[in-house]
């Protein structure tokens, strides 16, 4: 059996569902140590503490939690450790040097950062460093797509023990229930995140535009909330959009995927996103999804066949993958197909099994390299 604690940042619905699994697992012991409980912005847009964990866990203590955290890598450097990220939390670095130090067998699970924050020649030889450091050690990296790969292979991490991973959620939704939700007159386009400039909405305005002139049945939907929303909306008045862009607010994660199931087509046109579950839920219901390169699930778009991925900030190159979408109508059907098939690759159910190998890879106790379903 394998006897596993993982280190993350804070409970989530998404990895709840991965950890779900694990522990339901014949091959897993599982520990979950947490940083810190569920962040007050993310009980703000509907996310809720599980109440039914089947698996052991711990939550570090803001005051003690660099004691907690190097007691646990000493008590437990005999299991497998994997730990999310490698700076972002202080108490998790400090496990990083017990566990790299007494020869535990580790790996890192982590999304690239985002190249648009600034930050300091010190902090970045600092940050360079102990990535090194982290690197020499860990038995494996589980790369949160190809922009992770890429960036912690350049930090020192050998391609060989780098395993293609990225977020991903169980299955709720059946075929019966996508195919019986009500779908509103039209075509809708929806957005579903946070409404910040990051996630690029300025961007999908300005390539709807004159796509809205030509399609008088097409409209857009934004689920969400965030400090960009007022300038956003300020955008559609100025454009005279008002009745063709819809400002939805928020929506609880558990009925994220029965909204989805309601459109025709998901954008999510980020400048950067290190992975965008959305996308995941988007084709665990058959919608296909345009999405832009700085995402990193965009690994699971197929060009042409569940989807389109455009180049980050490029409002030509979103235009034209909107007009490609919107004047096929005919393929539609094999589009939705297409998307349903990889949420059926890319769910937790046939995620996990992949998780546990990878594990196994790293340790030389499994035999040949594990593909992801998805790939």
């Amino acid at each position: 059996m394998l006897r596993l604690t993982v280190w993350m940042d804070a409970p989530s619905f998404y990895q709840d569902d991965l950890f779900k699994a694990l522990a339901a697992s014949d091959e897993v012991d599982l520990q979950v140590i947490f940083a810190r409980g569920l962040p007050i912005h993310r009980m703000q847009i509907g996310w809720k503490e599980s109440q039914q964990r089947n698996y052991r866990c711990l939550t570090l203590e803001a005051k003690y939690s660099f004691g907690k955290a190097l007691r646990a890598a000493w008590l437990q450097k005999d299991r497998v450790h994997v730990v999310n990220g490698i700076w972002a939390e202080p108490a998790f670095a400090a496990a990083l040097c017990v566990l790299g130090l007494t020869g535990a067998t580790f790996a890192i699970y982590a999304e690239a950062p985002d190249p648009g924050k600034t930050r300091s020649s010190i902090k970045r030889l600092a940050r360079h460093a102990f990535g090194a450091f982290v690197a020499k050690r860990a038995k494996g990296l589980l790369a949160v797509s190809r922009l992770a790969a890429v960036y912690f292979t350049k930090l020192g991490f050998h391609p060989e023990r780098v395993y293609p991973f990225g977020y991903f959620r169980a299955n709720h939704s059946s075929q019966n229930d996508v195919e019986c939700q009500a779908k509103k007159g039209g075509t809708e386009i929806i957005f579903i995140g946070q409404i910040i400039r990051r996630k690029g909405l300025d961007i999908l305005l300005k390539a709807m535009q004159p796509l809205f002139a030509k399609y008088q049945s097409l409209h857009l939907t934004i689920i969400g909330t965030g400090d960009y929303r007022q300038a956003l909306q300020a955008l559609v008045r100025s454009a005279g959009f008002e009745e063709r862009v819809v400002f939805e607010g928020v929506i609880p994660p558990d009925q994220i995927q029965a909204r989805l199931a309601t459109a025709d087509l998901l954008v999510l046109p980020s400048r950067w996103d290190g992975w965008g579950l959305v996308v995941n839920e988007a084709f665990s219901v058959g919608v296909p999804v345009i999405v832009s390169d700085r995402c990193g699930a965009s690994d699971l778009v197929q060009g042409g066949t569940n989807g389109y991925v455009f180049h980050a900030e490029d409002i030509d190159n979103l235009r034209e993958c909107l007009e490609s979408f919107l004047s096929r109508r005919t393929d539609w059907a094999r589009f939705k197909a297409n998307a349903r098939a990889m949420g059926n690759r890319i769910s937790i159910e046939a995620v996990a099994p992949y998780f546990v190998d990878c594990l196994k890879h790293m340790e030389g106790s499994l035999g040949p390299r594990p593909k992801p379903p998805w790939l």
